[in-house]
């Protein structure tokens, strides 16, 4: 009990400390820049807490969905019925403020969100303890041979190398290229490769992820195979294995997952076997005799296999590759926004707050650094997503100033309020939208407002044949 509390006041805390960061840096340089302030917000709607110092509210809002700098010099009208109540300035009288100010200040937010994500990056290489390896290529375990798979083309060992001609690199990439290519009918083209029969390519039907957790029926996906701890006095330990060695074959077979590995040593009990693995970026030949467990019931080495991850926030290398992959994976979603034949799959696709949420839970049970990684990827994408050029988001604000610089003259404030109004209660809109189908994955409460089927009784369906031959 007393570990879900502290996951769950984590979980808080490390979204409000992203949302903490955006909104400071909004409000840093616009008190550099002279602005007046109404009020900090970490939190939307009516406060839970609020407490004013130097003519500025500062508060947290009770739906932890965003926050705001309240800047009536940056929306003249202002947000109040979507913000809440706030310390509001005589806003006839407030001086004029360059677009170049208006600017600096609309990018603050952003910026310090890339920066905060460069900081994370740094603790997720120096706190990384190898507890998975990351993927280097997108590999077939085994295919049945009896699938559609197997009568398309796709064999053991082949490696996907595109989908629908965007190049992979891992099965996170393939499966959001799956999802967003499938289509009505979810028949993708993929592109694969082996050294027997070169590159070519083939047509074949993909699950969607709420449907199954198979991508492709018959097909079982290979993953890098990684030590992550050593039973001491085990044959593993005598031949000198150590924690983080990846291993690639076992008697020149190549190795294709754990559960491949596990079975070859099935194979091999009492049988000295050859383990070709990588150490450091070298590989080693080392021999290794498996032995019987009569506690497990099964032939082991004596080792404990570390995860194969390929989200995009468990990438652990440099910390400029970590931002790349992160950015990249935001402009891949809004490219599928705006291309006609992925925007609906793109759509069904999308998460909120509560989506988020559950993210974070899931990644603290898993480890501190798999989190950190994954707030590293959401202030990437709150950064991306608040450059959009929308009225109500840090772009739209940026929009109208360079409006005004360009013509000289300002976008009316009724003009502005409208807009940014507007905009906002369609971002709220589809907030409320997205948790709502989010929750409803998650508990499956939709079900409960499903009328149940009718069951026709034995009786009726006899006598229903009957009252229509009468009826002729």
């Amino acid at each position: 009990m007393l570990e879900i509390l502290f996951i769950i006041i984590m979980m808080i805390f490390l979204f409000g400390i992203t949302i903490f960061v955006h909104e400071w840096g909004h409000f840093y340089v616009a008190k550099r820049c002279g602005l007046v302030i109404e009020a900090f917000s970490i939190g939307m709607g009516p406060a839970l807490w609020k407490k004013e110092v130097d003519g500025i509210v500062y508060k947290i809002g009770a739906f932890p969905i965003g926050g705001y700098v309240s800047l009536p010099q940056l929306d003249p009208a202002g947000m109040e019925k979507i913000q809440g109540d706030n310390n509001e300035a005589d806003r006839n009288t407030l001086p004029d403020v360059t677009p170049a100010k208006k600017i600096a200040v609309a990018v603050a937010g952003p910026l310090c969100n890339i920066i905060f994500a460069l900081l994370l990056a740094l603790i997720v290489v120096s706190g990384s303890k190898s507890e998975h390896v990351e993927e280097t290529g997108v590999f077939i375990a085994d295919v049945e041979t009896d699938s559609a798979a197997a009568d398309a083309g796709i064999k053991s060992g082949d490696e996907i190398r595109a989908v629908n001609g965007n190049a992979v690199s891992s099965w996170y990439d393939t499966r959001v290229e799956c999802l967003l290519g499938g289509g009505s009918e979810q028949q993708v083209n993929l592109t694969l490769f082996n050294a027997a029969d070169g590159e070519r390519n083939v047509q074949v039907a993909v699950n969607h992820p709420d449907q199954s957790e198979v991508l492709i029926d018959g097909v079982y996906q290979a993953s890098p195979c990684q030590v992550l701890q050593v039973v001491a006095g085990s044959p593993a330990e005598k031949a000198g294995l150590e924690p983080d060695d990846v291993l690639i074959s076992i008697n020149q077979e190549m190795i294709q997952s754990s559960d491949h590995f596990i079975e070859v040593v099935q194979e091999n009990p009492d049988t000295e076997i050859s383990l070709l693995i990588e150490r450091s970026g070298e590989q080693l030949i080392l021999p290794v005799t498996p032995e019987y467990s009569e506690e497990n019931d099964m032939v082991m080495i004596g080792i404990q296999f570390g995860g194969a991850l390929s989200l995009p926030w468990t990438l652990q290398g440099n910390p400029f590759e970590q931002i790349y992959s992160d950015a990249s994976s935001i402009f891949r979603l809004l490219k599928a926004l705006v291309t006609p034949s992925e925007s609906k799959q793109a759509a069904s696709g999308l998460g909120g707050p509560v989506a988020i949420f559950q993210m974070i839970f899931i990644s603290l049970q898993m480890s501190l650094i798999t989190a950190i990684g994954l707030i590293r990827f959401i202030n990437i994408n709150l950064a991306v997503l608040n450059l959009l050029p929308l009225p109500v988001l840090d772009g739209g604000h940026i929009c109208f100033a360079l409006w005004e610089m360009i013509t000289k003259r300002k976008v009316h404030p009724k003009v502005v309020a409208s807009l940014v109004n507007v905009f906002a209660i369609l971002l709220l809109t589809a907030m409320v939208f997205l948790s709502w189908r989010d929750t409803d994955r998650i508990f499956n409460i939709s079900r409960f407002f499903k009328k149940a089927p009718v069951e026709q009784t034995e009786e009726a369906s006899q006598t229903a044949p009957d009252e229509q031959g009468t009826a002729e």
